[in-house]
């Protein structure tokens, strides 16, 4: 999970999260303890990496995304499957980001508050990271009590790994207008990333994140 009026506050809207390159290494304690088989993707990364130093188009937002999905795609491959519990499963991780956003609209900040770990973080696109489940709430609650707009968002991928205990899901966000002058007017649009940990037999928010798409090409 906002921006616009929803100032760099909201889940996923310009703003709202932020990425550096840095939160990587705040966020190895989420990640398998025992390093992943080599694989294609590690190589991949290396290239990803090279690349970055060499041109620095990309900023550090997109970058550090990127990053984050390519380790936790790599990580897949070494989960043993027959030993994770069998609602550790990427549909039931794609289940509860679904169920993450129906709470959210229901419930406002007790149900967006309701998927979140207490150690959860927050990165802000271009800001600073918010640590803990009260920091998190404080930060959130003017914009998911907006009236004037809702954040939606559908996740588009899934992955296990860490024996079922750790999962990532990347997904579309939109902001949509609920005043009665623009009612239905897309505001913003974007992508997201949140991490997971299976906690109690249901999947918890340890870290989301997102970043907006560009600006349509006139």
């Amino acid at each position: 999970m906002k921006r616009g009026p929803f100032a760099a506050n909201r889940k996923p809207i310009a703003g709202a999260k932020t990425v550096k390159v840095v939160v990587i290494v705040q966020l190895h304690y989420y990640l398998p303890e025992k390093p992943c088989r080599p694989c294609s993707r590690i190589g991949e990364l290396h290239t990803a990496v090279k690349r970055h130093e060499e041109v620095g188009s990309m900023n550090r937002s997109s970058f550090a995304i990127l990053v984050l999905g390519s380790l936790a795609t790599a990580c897949t491959a070494t989960v043993n499957t027959r030993n994770s519990p069998s609602e550790a499963t990427e549909s039931s991780l794609i289940q509860a980001d679904r169920d993450f956003a129906v709470a959210t609209h229901a419930r406002g900040i007790d149900g967006w508050m309701s998927f979140y770990a207490p150690d959860a973080i927050r990165i802000r696109y271009r800001g600073n990271m918010i640590r803990g489940f009260d920091e998190i709430r404080k930060f959130d609650l003017p914009n998911i009590s907006d009236t004037t707009s809702i954040l939606n968002w559908e996740p588009t991928d899934a992955h296990v790994f860490n024996g079922g205990s750790i999962g990532s899901t990347t997904g579309k966000y939109s902001v949509v207008s609920r005043r009665d002058a623009d009612r239905g007017k897309e505001l913003g649009s974007g992508r997201y990333v949140t991490m997971w940990r299976r906690d109690g037999g249901r999947w918890l928010v340890i870290m989301d994140t997102g970043y907006p798409n560009p600006p349509a090409v006139r």
